[in-house]
Order: C-alpha cells, then sequence, then structure tokens
C-alpha cells in the first residue's frame, strides 16, 4: 500500500510538473513522445520486479533488458529467450505496446528461469508508465502494482 501511495505520489507530481523536459532537473520525470529520446538506444538492464504487489526474487543467473529504439521497436532478453515488439508513447506520457504478445525466439531454459521469463513479459505488457530518475527507469502500471526497475547499460 505504501508502495502504491507513494508510486501514485511520484506519478502525480511527474505528471504536473515533470512532464515538460528541457534538461535533466534530477527530479524523476515521465517520459513522453516529446522526451522519448532519453530512454532510446540505451540498454537497461532489470534489477527489480514488482507483480500485482508481490516483489518477484531476481535470479543471479537470469538476465533481463530491454532497449527502445526511436523506431518505435522494444527488444532485449527476457531470461531465456530475446523478445521484440513495438511501442509508443504518448504526449501525455502513456506507454503503450503493439500487438498483444511479444514475438521471442523459442529456447528452451531451466524451468525456474523460463517462469521468471514468463513473469517478465507478462509484466512489461502491464506498464503504462515510463519514469526515468537518473541512470534508473521504472516501468509502471498505472496503480504501481506492477513495477520493473532498470539500471541504464550504455549505448
Amino acid at each position: 500500500m505504501k508502495l502504491s501511495i507513494l508510486s501514485v505520489t511520484v506519478l502525480s507530481a511527474c505528471l504536473g510538473g515533470c512532464a515538460q523536459l528541457g534538461g535533466s532537473t534530477g527530479a524523476p520525470q515521465v517520459v513522453s513522445a516529446q522526451t522519448a529520446q532519453r530512454l532510446q538506444q540505451r540498454g537497461w538492464n532489470l534489477e527489480g520486479m514488482t507483480i500485482e504487489g508481490r516483489q518477484i526474487v531476481m535470479d543471479v543467473d537470469a538476465t533481463m533488458t530491454v532497449r527502445f529504439e526511436s523506431t518505435g521497436q522494444v527488444g532485449g532478453v527476457a531470461g531465456v529467450n530475446r523478445y521484440t515488439g513495438t511501442y509508443s508513447l504518448s504526449a501525455e506520457g502513456r506507454l503503450s505496446w503493439g500487438s498483444p504478445a511479444f514475438a521471442t525466439t523459442r529456447r528452451a531454459g531451466p524451468p525456474e528461469l523460463m517462469e521468471k521469463e514468463r513473469a517478465y513479459l507478462d509484466a512489461l505488457r502491464k506498464v503504462e508508465v515510463a519514469i526515468l530518475d537518473g541512470a534508473t527507469l521504472l516501468l509502471q502500471s498505472d496503480d504501481a502494482s506492477t513495477v520493473l526497475s532498470f539500471r541504464e547499460t550504455g549505448r
């Protein structure tokens, strides 16, 4: 509940005052169509995952990444398999995904890692807002019950 209230507070502040980015102010900022270049062409590694209010324990052997391209393509590694899809950002900071599912390669892995991969891809589909806070990218659902926390890895 505290995470939800905090996230809604941060989101409200960002939507109210931070949506118009000119430069980096050091405060968390909602990414919109006008500021999408701030997250594009950069690698982002997943560091934490909360799904429907439950914090998921990360597997040290799992690499989960996301990369947003300026062409509207998104992709990365979901633990075992690579995935790809499309996304768009609205002027108001709404993150939308293309088709209902991401396309993935079809490699098999350990059952626990495959379960984390499914959870990650399901969670990614649920997020609707991207918030940048320095080198941290938060992708979260409107109610902040699902939050994916990424750390920038570079270009």
